[in-house]
């Protein structure tokens, strides 16, 4: 399986990774459980990203809050692939910020319960798993409650 930038990127920067595909691996999500990257749109900041637990659900007013917004929103999917270059499903905070460290990018505080997670490797179906303080040494997110507390 030939390595994409999101790889290579982590080589480069030293960080062990282990690639897998959804179609043909098991990953114990146990173990290294799945985040989402979420594109959303900030009213003052405008591109805002988030990473957090694949079937939690975030709270908007939290997100905004803590992004110093009024409010944040999910945007149309085409504002998705012009602003991060990767389409729906396929969003990654590693190849966001190697593109946009502008962008200020959140980790829900679940993140610290783990010490690998999965995320998404900038392709539909492509995964890494990475151990958890190495993704947030890389990308310096700010860490908060981003979870709706409902989910």
């Amino acid at each position: 399986m030939a390595k994409n930038e999101v790889e290579t990127f982590l080589e480069e920067q030293n960080i062990p990774y282990q690639s897998y595909e959804f179609s043909s691996e098991k990953v114990d999500t146990n173990q290294s459980p799945i985040f989402k990257t979420l594109v959303l749109k900030g009213n003052k900041t405008g591109p805002t990203i988030a990473l957090l637990p694949l079937n939690a659900r975030m709270d908007y007013k939290k997100m905004a809050a803590v992004s110093k917004n009024r409010k944040v929103g999910l945007p149309p999917m085409d504002y998705v692939m012009e602003t991060t270059g990767y389409p729906h499903g396929a969003n990654t905070p590693v190849g966001i910020f190697l593109h946009h460290p502008e962008y200020p990018i959140f980790f829900d505080q679940e993140i610290k319960n783990y010490p690998k997670i999965v995320v998404s490797a900038g392709e539909l179906d492509k995964s890494v798993i990475i151990a958890t303080q190495d993704l947030i040494d890389l990308i310096n997110p700010t860490i908060a409650d981003l979870l709706n507390d409902k989910s």
